[in-house]
This record gives C-alpha cells, structure tokens and sequence, in this order.
C-alpha cells in the first residue's frame, strides 16, 4: 500500500499551491479594468505564462510524491516555462518591442545551456535559479523607469520577492519552505499584473491625448470629417452646433447653425468639434 510521508505530503502541497497565483492575477486584471480585462494584451500575455508554467511545475511537483525524487527533465521543463513566462512578463510590464526582445535572449541563452550545455550545468539546479531571479528582477525593473510617478506595487512585489528569494534558495523552514513560496507569488502576480494593467491604461490614455485634434492645432487629414454628438457629453439632445463651435476659425466652414449635430455637412471641409 502506497504511503505518503512528509516529503510527499509536502510535494503534493508544492503542485495544488501552483494554482491560486493564476486566480490572482486575473482578480488584479478585472480589479483594474473591469469586467473587459480579458480583451487586454497585458492581461492575456500574463495569464499565458501562468497557463505554461503551471503544467511543468505541477507534473514535476507530483513526480516527486509519488516516486520519491526529482525529474531532471521535469525540473528543466518547468524552469523552461518560468523563462517564457518572463518574456511575457516582460511585455505586459514595459510594452516595449526592444526591451522584450532583450529578455527573450537572455531567457533563450539559458534554456539553451540548461538543455544542451555541459552535463553539470543540465543537472545542478541552483545556477538557474539564479539566473531565472536575474530575469524576474528585469522584468521588474520597467516599474522603476518607465512609470510617469512612483508605482504603489513595488513595496509589496518587492516584500514578496526578497521573501520568495529566501523560501526557494535558503529553504530556512525546510521542506516547508517551498509551499510557503508558493503562497507568497499569491500577492506577488496580483501586485505584478496590478502594474502591468496600469500601466497599459496610461499608455491608452496617451495615445488617445495623441489623436485628439483641436481646431487651435489646425490639424487634420484631408477631408475627414469628425462630427462629436453633443448627446453624450450633455445629454441634451439635438443641440444646434453653434453652442459649441465659438472660434472664429470656423468662419470658413459656413454658418454653423445651419449644422445639425450628427449630420454631415455639405461644405468640403471638415468640421472639427472640441472634446467634451
């Protein structure tokens, strides 16, 4: 009859503790942005890299209880799927093209050796370790010079890594310490992914002061025409356009009470309407 012991016990904790990081990354994700986060890149590039590390580390959790040992395989696949899901990471928290690349090399150079490198390096697996910690802490590090204004998220994110780092490298408590880790990216994806989706609505909310054209920059693309419904500013119905249009620079367009608002107008020109 199969018996667990305290090892097993404990491995077996190791694969159920892999879950609730997923759910608190999406609870981060619809804290931010509502009931639409599932439409947004950040929050699909972060999910994806829990739905791949998750697979890998619980199959290597698992083979643990049950034979007894680690898998070197295993462990090699499942800190294969910690590297990817930093290159995403990496994304969702600096949106930068370059920046991410650059991960994706230093994750790519890693898995490269740990697979095909010299036979001690595929077997020792504190190296990685070390090197996978290097690469959370760049992915990290757009929180620090690519934010407008302090980010709230590094206090927490920075408690649970330094707690993290010392559960999974230094083991104080044992073989308790690794399910304890596991607890900790609980508030670690939740502040992470708070980050990214924050950061994600700044970036929109400058594109968007980008496309606004105001008649005082004079700017358009030939004859588009860009008509604002005053109804969902005021909610005041068919307003006569000339309660908004008050700059003289529009004298070129013609008579603007003779404008209804939502219709086109005869003239060529395009009729610009300020942002409410």
């Amino acid at each position: 009859m199969w018996a667990c012991g305290i090892y097993c016990q404990v491995e077996l904790l190791n694969a159920l503790t892999m879950l609730p990081p997923l759910f608190s990354t999406a609870a981060a994700c619809y804290a931010v942005r509502g009931k639409g986060w599932w439409r947004s890149s950040s929050a699909l590039a972060l999910i994806a890299g829990w739905f791949l590390m998750i697979p890998f580390s619980t199959a290597s959790h698992l083979h643990c209880a049950f034979q007894g040992h680690y898998s070197h395989i295993l462990i090699r696949l499942d800190q294969t799927g910690i590297s990817v899901a930093c290159v995403l990471a990496a994304w969702a928290m600096s949106k930068s093209t370059r920046f991410t690349a650059i991960t994706a090399m230093a994750s790519f150079s890693m898995d490269l050796i740990m697979w095909l490198g010299p036979a001690d390096l595929r077997v020792h697996v504190a190296w990685r370790c070390l090197t996978l910690a290097g690469i959370v802490l760049a992915y990290l590090s757009p929180m620090f010079w690519m934010r407008d204004s302090y980010d709230e998220s590094i206090t927490p994110i920075g408690l649970c890594f330094i707690a993290g780092f010392c559960m999974a490298i230094q083991a104080p408590l044992g073989p308790y310490s690794h399910p304890l880790f596991h607890l900790l990216l609980i508030p670690y994806s939740y502040y992470v992914s708070r980050s990214a989706m924050v950061f994600e609505l700044l970036l929109e909310s400058r594109a968007g002061a980008d496309r606004e054209w105001t008649i005082e920059e004079g700017s358009f693309d030939g004859d588009e025409i860009k008509i604002l419904e005053t109804g969902d500013c005021w909610n005041t119905g068919h307003t006569k356009a000339d309660e908004l249009l008050k700059d003289a620079e529009l004298s070129d367009v013609g008579d603007a009470r003779d404008i209804e608002l939502g219709t086109a107008s005869q003239s060529n020109f395009p009729v610009f309407l300020k942002s409410c």
